[in-house]
């Protein structure tokens, strides 16, 4: 699968106290990027390695939906590079999968206020929990790589109590899984120097299965 890519917005780093109308204004100015109010989040979302060699698409569940080697990935990656650049693809197609729902959701916000007009919001209750605004939410998916890194650098400090492995159906990849998340992937140097992109392929997206299946759909 090859969706259009969307390079035109990016997650704002938003780690600074700012003001929320601020905060607002930015993530409004993102959403008409892609179309304003009217924008819904894609089906998937697909990424790319920092070397473009390897590309994962994934839906709005973050399940894997498909994977792209490219036949001449060689030329940018050695093998035992290639499960750390599938891994790199998984996050960042699992973050733009993120952002995209976060901008669908102000939509949805934009379009009921439009349908409602200028009149005031009946009275509410205060819910026990007060719902978050628009500028903690941005907050929070800007911190979304952070925490992937924080996992990362945890799965290698963190005793083995908790973590388990899981395999391509013919030992091209292993994946680590520690929680809920897929912390690394490593490549069996052989077995990849003798597959095609095809093989390869295939390979990759028996492991996000099993990764999925035993964690509970949950691998960003």
């Amino acid at each position: 699968m090859h969706p259009e890519h969307r390079d035109e917005f990016q997650l704002r780093n938003l780690d600074f106290l700012g003001d929320p109308q601020q905060l607002r204004a930015a993530a409004l100015a993102d959403l008409q990027k892609v179309g304003g109010r009217g924008y819904q989040a894609p089906r998937y979302e697909e990424a790319a390695d920092g070397t473009g060699s390897v590309l994962v698409a994934v839906d709005q569940r973050g399940d894997v939906v498909d994977v792209n080697i490219r036949s001449d990935w060689r030329q940018e990656l050695i093998p035992q590079s290639l499960g750390p650049a599938l891994l790199e693809a998984h996050r960042n197609a699992s973050t733009a999968m993120v952002n995209a729902l976060a901008l669908a959701s102000l939509a949805e916000q934009e379009r009921r206020a439009a349908e409602g007009g200028d009149e005031p919001a009946p009275p509410r209750r205060l819910p026990e929990a007060p719902e978050p605004g628009i500028a903690e939410i941005w907050r929070m998916l800007s911190n979304v790589e952070d925490m992937m890194y924080r996992a990362d650098k945890l799965s290698r400090q963190a005793p083995a109590d908790g973590t388990h492995t899981v395999h391509s159906p013919f030992g091209h990849f292993r994946g680590t899984c520690r929680g809920r998340s897929l912390t690394s992937i490593t490549a069996d140097v052989m077995l990849v120097e003798q597959a095609d992109s095809a093989q390869l392929r295939s390979a990759a997206l028996e492991l996000f299965q099993q990764a999925q299946d035993t964690t509970g759909r949950e691998n960003l």
